[in-house]
């Protein structure tokens, strides 16, 4: 007997007790194709599963790290706005005065004249482009315009025909 034999022997013993004790493990090595089918779907479900608890543990550490700040929001606010009061800083925004309205109607106008003075902003701006596109300011002379006095004095008199 000679050494080489014993150890082949002793090998395929042991596969041998291997593939009696789990039989999967013969199906495997009898079907590869759907063996490495099956391995991939393994492959692909772990490295969900480690994604799924990779973002779990961002969101916890996220949540951890921004807590602090989202409770002491409120006071930071606080603050900020008390040292706003105590030195002047409460500046106001421009805007133009317009009176307090009652009925709907009033309401109307006001977004009415509201919207045509945003137009006449947006057309003052075309009117620029359409200037240095065609190299001649003669085109923006012109076009007829309503001035913003003009805006103001419609809207003055239509206040006192609701009135």
């Amino acid at each position: 007997m000679d050494i080489s034999d014993s150890i082949e022997r002793a090998i395929s013993a042991y596969f041998t007790q291997l593939v009696f004790a789990h039989p999967y493990l013969a199906w495997t090595i009898a079907h590869p194709l759907p063996s490495l089918g099956l391995l991939l779907l393994a492959i692909l479900s772990l490295r969900g599963l480690f994604q799924a608890i990779g973002r779990g543990i961002d969101r916890v550490w996220l949540f951890l790290l921004t807590t602090p700040f989202k409770l002491l929001q409120p006071i930071f606010q606080g603050i900020w706005s008390l040292i706003r009061s105590r030195f002047g800083h409460n500046n106001p925004s421009r805007e133009i005065a317009t009176p307090t309205v009652a009925n709907p109607a009033n309401e109307r106008i006001v977004a009415v004249v509201d919207r045509l003075q945003q137009l006449s902003q947006e057309q003052d701006i075309l009117l620029q482009e359409l200037a240095t596109l065609t190299d001649s300011t003669s085109v923006a002379t012109q076009i007829n315009r309503v001035s913003d006095t003009q805006y103001k004095d419609m809207y003055a008199k239509l206040l006192k025909l609701n009135q």
